[in-house]
């Protein structure tokens, strides 16, 4: 059989062009190691932009690194649309039989693009997961399968026809945040696996506070905030979205305090999601913090 097709896709709001050369760079290596083993057929690059004015300039950005992809496309959204909606608008011109949905703040190893799609050969498994570094996502995975709880959108590989039976990402309810999990969950209820690929790796330029804490912005603190609520609720575990809205209710963080009020707006109107999943086949909230699957690490 052939290699698959690949589309490298990433949304943008604001990134330092120097961080997207350096991310377009790094996944150009590895797309051409991944071609020279046989493992990829053609393979195109997709970039969406959310910022108010565009972070690159269109011609330049294909002059630059058009030789190293069959294909580029750069496109300005002209709207806020979160990595959610963006990466859904990326979703709708993909012609590739594979999608890689990554962040344009890191950058691949030269291996990346090969080990990503190894396990796909598995026609049972539908996502596959990179590993982050220096900063590991702690959740378990099998160590033999690979398989996990979710993949994180940071860098993941997805079929496309995982994309068309889920319709991706939603932003309805996952603006920027839990987005990631969501999907996760429902690639796994239409009975495809989710899987973690150690060998995969793909550096997350992630900074640490003064506490030992990832920094974040507002945005990420609000939309986040909602998330916690928003996906248990959607997947019938009422009981964790109201300890979490009260967590954000008696909050001493006014940013918290207001997510919790938009929420029980969202809830007088009817508003909140049809719960899916009652079983809870795919959904976990692993005790003592709801944790979206086991940990690996003491906590």
């Amino acid at each position: 059989m052939a290699p698959p097709s690949l589309q490298v896709q990433t949304v943008l709001y604001g990134n330092p062009p120097g961080d997207v050369e350096r991310f377009v760079g790094s996944m150009a290596v590895a797309a051409a190691r991944a071609r020279a083993a046989g493992a990829v057929g053609q393979v195109s690059l997709a970039i969406g932009d959310c910022s108010p004015a565009p972070v690159l300039d269109r011609a330049a950005i294909v002059a630059r690194h058009g030789p190293a992809f069959d294909r580029v496309d750069y496109v300005h959204f002209g709207e806020n649309l979160g990595s959610a909606g963006g990466h859904n608008r990326l979703f709708g011109s993909l012609a590739a039989d594979v999608a890689i949905v990554s962040n344009a703040d890191g950058y691949a190893s030269p291996l990346l693009v090969t080990e990503l799609l190894a396990p796909l050969g598995d026609p049972d498994v539908g996502i596959v997961e990179a590993r982050q570094v220096p900063l590991e996502q702690p959740k378990a995975h099998d160590p033999t399968t690979g398989d996990t709880s979710w993949a994180s959108g940071s860098c993941l590989a997805v079929r496309a026809e995982v994309v068309e039976a889920t319709g991706g990402f939603d932003p309805s309810l996952f603006f920027l945040h839990l987005d990631d999990v969501d999907f996760s969950w429902r690639v796994r209820l239409a009975g495809w696996r989710v899987v973690h690929r150690p060998a995969a790796a793909f550096f997350h330029d992630k900074r640490l506070g003064p506490a030992g804490d990832l920094q974040a912005s507002d945005a990420e603190l609000r939309h986040s905030a909602e998330a916690w609520v928003l996906l248990p609720w959607r997947y019938s575990r009422r009981d964790v979205a109201e300890v979490m809205l009260a967590r954000l209710q008696a909050s001493g963080d006014p940013r918290f305090r207001e997510a919790a009020e938009r929420l029980l707006e969202r809830q007088r109107a009817g508003d909140l999601p049809e719960p899916i999943d009652p079983e809870g086949r795919v959904a976990m909230f692993a005790l003592p913090h709801y944790a979206f699957a086991p940990h690996r690490f003491t906590w």
